[in-house]
């Protein structure tokens, strides 16, 4: 090749800016390259310490880590204070449980709120059709959480009475919301017979449930029932299985034993155990029959 030619491919333009534009593709890979290496174990490091951190928090049971727990998960519902009035609450219905009326829909108790048991039983499965189920919280979160509502509960009782009486003393207030709210006894179903009769669980539904649960139950028919807020509220549809407390026998039965605090549904003011296996039984056989169950 002669010099001429040399010189000329030196002074092209063109095929600098070839050779420019190479390079800097060269360096941009390398520089991306290291710093991709560089933050992946700086970074890494960070999200590995903070997963440890929330590791470390979940098994924590403390009524500051349930109320935390509180604040990110339900307060949009039940509101800060547990006063049932959050900021998605005018959406829902039936309404978000207000903590300090102490009226909870779901519980094994015949007073006071339901034991931390039920009441985690509750978060954990959800509140059909507002309340989704929270499997995911850890059993320190659980515990905390369920620490937090009943001290919101037992807080939104002792406002309330210093509202009304403001020359009632704190200590009085709290030793009333106490005596209201803490768990009293446990129910204990009577023990289920080996036969059951559906048929005279028929009869004893039409007799004594009907009314509002509706002769197919479908609880379609009533539109006149309230919560005990005054808002309106339909009987459960019997047929769907959807039930707050669970659809197993002895689910229904404490329900019906119980009835459902808040709602239009009392407990019973007597039933016979005959009566309260048989009737459960039937409410049961309105859906399982529909879904192929047993």
């Amino acid at each position: 090749m002669s010099n001429e030619s040399i010189d000329e491919s030196a002074h092209d333009p063109s095929k600098w800016v070839l050779h420019l534009g190479l390079a800097a593709v060269v360096t941009m890979i390398a520089t991306g390259a290291l710093f991709y290496f560089t933050t992946r174990t700086i970074f890494g490091r960070s999200a590995d310490q903070a997963t440890a951190q929330i590791d470390r928090m979940s098994g924590v049971v403390s009524l500051d880590h349930g109320l935390a727990v509180y604040a990110r998960n339900c307060a949009m519902c039940h509101g800060a204070s547990g006063l049932g009035d959050g900021s998605a609450a005018a959406q829902l219905n039936p309404k978000p449980r207000d903590f300090s009326t102490g009226w909870f829909k779901i519980g094994d108790t015949r007073t006071g709120l339901p034991t931390d048991g039920e009441l985690a039983a509750s978060i954990r499965r959800g509140l059909f059709p507002t309340m989704p189920p929270w499997p995911q919280l850890s059993d320190g979160e659980m515990k905390s959480v369920v620490m937090a509502v009943r001290h919101l509960a037992i807080e939104g009782q002792v406002s309330s009475r210093l509202m009304r009486d403001p020359k009632t003393s704190r200590d009085a207030a709290l030793a009333t919301a106490h005596a209201r709210l803490d768990s009293g006894e446990r129910i204990v179903l009577p023990p289920r017979p080996l036969e059951i009769d559906l048929a005279r669980g028929k009869t004893y539904y039409l007799n004594n449930c009907a009314a509002c649960h509706d002769a197919d139950g479908r609880g379609k028919l009533r539109e006149d029932l309230v919560d005990n807020n005054e808002n309106p509220i339909f009987a459960r549809d019997l047929t769907s299985g959807q039930f707050k407390g669970g659809n197993g026998i002895e689910d229904i039965a404490m329900r019906i034993v119980r009835g459902i605090p808040g709602s239009p549904m009392p407990a019973p003011v007597e039933i016979s155990a005959s009566d309260l296996w048989e009737v459960s039984a039937y409410v049961r056989t309105l859906f399982t029959r529909n879904a192929g169950g047993n």
